[in-house]
């Protein structure tokens, strides 16, 4: 199992002047059966991270993604 996080970009906007109209989120994912490079789908392997530096994404839970969960694994792009 690996665990990964990926950017979901642009999902607020500002109610009042800014620069920045959205903001980007970052989600968790424990995607079991994988443990490979899958940043060509824009997931980054954070295995070795601590939980310090995922606090700092914003990320504080991961969610389990089995391997027969192909509408997960569509969404997240990895199907």
């Amino acid at each position: 199992m690996g665990r990964y996080v990926k950017k979901l970009g642009r999902i607020g906007f500002a109610l009042g002047p800014s620069e920045e109209r959205g903001f980007a989120m970052w989600a968790g994912y424990d995607i079991v059966g994988v443990d490979e490079d899958l940043s060509r789908h824009g997931l980054v392997k954070v295995d070795d991270w601590s939980d310090e530096k995922l606090a700092g994404l914003g990320v504080i839970e991961f969610v389990r993604v089995e391997p027969d969960d192909r509408e997960l694994r569509a969404k997240i792009g990895i199907e």
